[in-house]
């Protein structure tokens, strides 16, 4: 397929010509034949349009997304600028595929996409491509005053806009934390003389399972959604004493990706949030994994506003991380410890964790 389609032939009569002719066949008795020659317009065209075919169909071939598909993908490009993430033309077209399979299109998963690429931006002028700040500029302005108050305005509108001053228990805020089996180091009582102090323990250090944590502002917290490392979630990983109504997963890398947090946002967060009234704000880091175009359609499918923090500014931000996690962990190294005491450094495996996290 050529990525510049060039029309051989220009029509050198207008839509609103034909509409003329048409009205002259109908009305005036005419010949389609003396119509088609004395307008020079095809007479195929004129009995085409009498046998009621191609109407208004735009030029060209089809495009694989429908115009409603293709603005969504505008909205989705949108979004990301907002949150002052734009999307790489890499990033757009992983989107984009994950989009076409979601809705059934018949397109290869390894298809690169790049003609559709440079059709989509010729269809969207209102779209461009332009190279962005270096990343130590990014990160110089990202934390100071004014990008931080310009978040915190941004905030306050959309507390404002959809009235959640008054309403703690509608604005939420989701991180991730990963829980690894070593307590660190700990400061323990020896003799003067020892150098090095060992003290044993259960864990490599290199065992890392990932949790969701989100809580409201009014200090409600959500069931922890725990993510393990592996290709498949076994039920002999479960822990029947866990927290209630925890959740669980699993990943290749054990981190949260496209798949998972859609899964928490869908299975997880929107039953826990029904009865509240809508809209509800969902504070949260600006991940690739937290958004993509089916998260986008069912946060607004059920009257979630996401708000992504500004990036590289999470550690002084992000509420959960500043304040709740930071105490979550150093309880955690504390309850390893206290697990290696009473069970002489028996290894954690995956059901003891749930267990012990919960």
């Amino acid at each position: 397929m050529v990525r510049h389609y060039k029309r051989k032939t220009i029509s050198k009569y207008s839509e609103a010509d034909i509409q003329k002719a048409l009205e002259a066949i109908r009305n005036e008795n005419l010949k389609p034949c003396d119509v088609a020659c004395d307008r020079n317009i095809p007479l195929s065209t004129l009995y085409a349009r009498l046998a009621g075919k191609h109407g208004h169909a735009k030029r060209g071939g089809h495009t694989i997304f429908s115009t409603e598909e293709e603005e969504f993908l505008v909205h989705t490009v949108e979004i990301f600028e907002k949150w002052q993430l734009p999307l790489l033309r890499k990033s757009l077209i992983d989107i984009a595929r994950s989009y076409m399979l979601e809705l059934g299109k018949k397109i290869s998963r390894t298809a690169p996409l790049l003609d559709w690429f440079s059709g989509f931006m010729t269809r969207h002028p209102e779209l461009k491509v332009t190279q962005s700040m270096k990343l130590e500029k990014v990160r110089s302005v990202s934390c100071n005053p004014q990008a931080i108050q310009g978040w915190f305005k941004n905030l306050h509108d959309v507390l404002v806009k959809y009235k959640l001053l008054d309403r703690p228990n509608a604005i939420f805020n989701v991180d991730e934390c990963g829980f690894l089996d070593d307590p660190g180091r700990l400061c323990v009582i020896v003799k003067r003389s020892t150098k090095y102090p060992i003290a044993s323990h259960s864990g490599t250090g290199k065992n890392l399972t990932t949790v969701l944590v989100c809580s409201s502002a009014n200090g409600k917290i959500l069931p922890p959604y725990i993510i393990f490392q592996g290709a498949h979630l076994w039920s002999s990983w479960i822990s029947k004493n866990c927290f209630p109504g925890t959740r669980f997963n699993a990943s290749l890398s054990g981190w949260v990706e496209e798949q998972i947090f859609f899964d928490w946002l869908r299975y997880h967060f929107i039953p826990y949030v029904k009865d509240i009234p809508k809209p509800v704000l969902l504070i949260l880091d600006g991940h690739n994994a937290h958004i993509s175009t089916r998260i986008s359609k069912i946060a607004i499918e059920y009257g979630i506003e996401l708000l992504c923090l500004p990036p590289h500014s999470t550690t002084l931000l992000q509420p959960l991380d500043v304040v709740t996690l930071t105490k979550v962990k150093t309880a955690w190294r504390l309850l390893l410890n206290k697990h290696n005491t009473q069970t002489n450094s028996k290894p954690i495996d995956k059901k003891r964790f749930s267990y012990l996290v919960s």
